[in-house]
């Protein structure tokens, strides 16, 4: 404990006569802006009142959609886009950037899912 209360005390001598390096002063300084930075955007975030607006995007299959999985799936040769030929143009288009990305996320998944039905009727066919 006297330890501590050394340490302690030449802390305060170094306060009180303001004996600090450059580098103990530039760690101070950077602390006090850091500091008033959160302070001030506390205060901000306090002040914000905002409404958030959500639009919903279906889990559902819809039979047009799974016959364009199907036509997809069916053609000839190898498809490399096959999401982009999914995307609805006119919803994805009115959507910010998170929502679009869920919107794509939920077209893969649809589309994985209905493929695996597609594999799945076509394993027991043959």
């Amino acid at each position: 404990m006297s330890n501590l209360k050394s340490m302690a005390s030449i802390a305060k001598e170094r306060l009180k006569r303001g004996i600090y390096t450059n580098a103990e002063k530039i760690k101070a300084k950077n602390a006090m802006n850091v500091n008033s930075y959160f302070i001030k955007n506390l205060s901000a975030l306090k002040k914000m009142n905002c409404q958030a607006e959500f639009k919903t995007i279906s889990d559902e299959f819809e039979p047009e959609f799974v016959s364009k999985v199907y036509k997809i799936l069916e053609c000839g040769y190898d498809v490399y886009n096959p999401i982009g030929r999914l995307v609805d143009t006119k919803v994805y288009n009115t959507l910010n950037d998170i929502e679009k990305q869920s919107y794509i996320l939920t077209l893969a998944d649809k589309y994985n899912k209905i493929k695996n039905m597609y594999n799945f009727e076509l394993s027991k066919i043959s």
